[in-house]
């Protein structure tokens, strides 16, 4: 019933109707993800993990207009956070259109306060909508990250001095070197 409910969101979307915005957090570690590698014969592997240098990413991908925005932090995400960034998002909103924000049901996700759900809803038109647990597939911004991750990334180790102007330019690359033809 959710799936379909998107469907019937994402042709709004791309009618101009309303504003789709898939939200979630995703976590970056310096070390690139390696799911099998080789190297010449008596030479050790090259990729150094560094397990220590790690960021969080929120993130938010409004499907029609196929944008990514996202903001950066060494601290694990909270809701306070979560809260600050979607207040965010409300507030670039189209008073003329409503927006719906699609997320799932982690734990820092629920809770926001009513008085904070009203004013979204009253002052800029923005609802929440949430997916079934354990419906990935559903959060488009999951295929965005799966994609920065583990294909448009350059496989380098990053440093502590380096990990955040990396994730920044990956993220930032999005629309211009990197993008997803959802429609």
């Amino acid at each position: 019933m959710k799936a379909d409910t998107l469907a019937k969101l994402q042709q709004a979307a791309r009618d101009g109707a309303c504003r789709l915005v898939y939200f979630d957090e995703a976590g970056f570690s310096a070390s690139p993800p390696v799911q099998r590698g080789w190297s010449p014969v008596g030479e050790p592997h090259r990729v150094v993990p560094q397990p220590h240098c790690r960021r969080s990413v929120l993130g938010a991908f409004d499907y029609g207009a196929n944008l990514l925005r996202h903001e950066l932090s060494k601290a694990t995400i909270k809701r306070p956070a979560v809260v600050q960034f979607l207040d965010q998002i409300a507030q670039e909103g189209d008073p003329a259109r409503m927006t719906v924000v699609v997320l799932d049901n982690a734990k820092i996700h629920h809770y926001i306060e009513q008085e904070t759900l009203d004013r979204w809803f009253i002052e800029h038109r923005m609802v929440l909508f949430y997916l079934p647990a354990y419906s990935p597939e559903l959060n488009l911004i999951e295929i965005v990250w799966k994609h920065a991750k583990y294909h448009w990334r350059r496989f380098v180790t990053w440093t502590r001095e380096t990990i955040e102007a990396e994730i920044a330019k990956l993220l930032g690359s999005y629309g211009s070197e990197f993008e997803i033809g959802f429609t």
